[in-house]
């Protein structure tokens, strides 16, 4: 597998473990599903710790930044009640229905939601 694509595949799956983490401490969830998660995400952190260090060589600033980034958009969607995900679901949708002209503009105004 590419590296690149590696470490997108690997981020994913700690990104999602740290929304799930989150989720469990805001309804208090504890005990062995709480232990299995923080035991599967340290699992793949150790195994894409090489690529991530090889790309963090490359460019610290921008490396802690977009895991810091990244990590407060979890917290931000842990946050939301159904209501307000189902309607931000709608938003990332949309952002990525777009993201060409996101990427080439900076700003992706949404005008309807649809």
């Amino acid at each position: 597998m590419e590296t690149k694509e590696e470490l997108r595949n690997g981020l994913e799956l700690v990104l999602a473990l740290q929304l799930t983490l989150e989720l469990m401490d805001e309804y208090r969830l504890k005990g062995l599903p709480k232990k299995y998660g923080n035991m599967f995400k340290n699992s793949i952190e150790k195994s894409m710790s090489q690529t991530y260090d090889r790309l963090y060589k490359n460019d610290p600033e921008f490396m802690t930044n977009s895991m810091n980034i990244k990590n407060e958009m979890i917290s931000s969607i842990a946050s939301l009640n159904e209501v307000d995900a189902i309607l931000f679901a709608s938003f990332t949708q949309h952002y990525m229905d777009n993201i060409d002209v996101a990427r080439e503009k900076g700003t992706v105004f949404f005008s309807k939601l649809l």
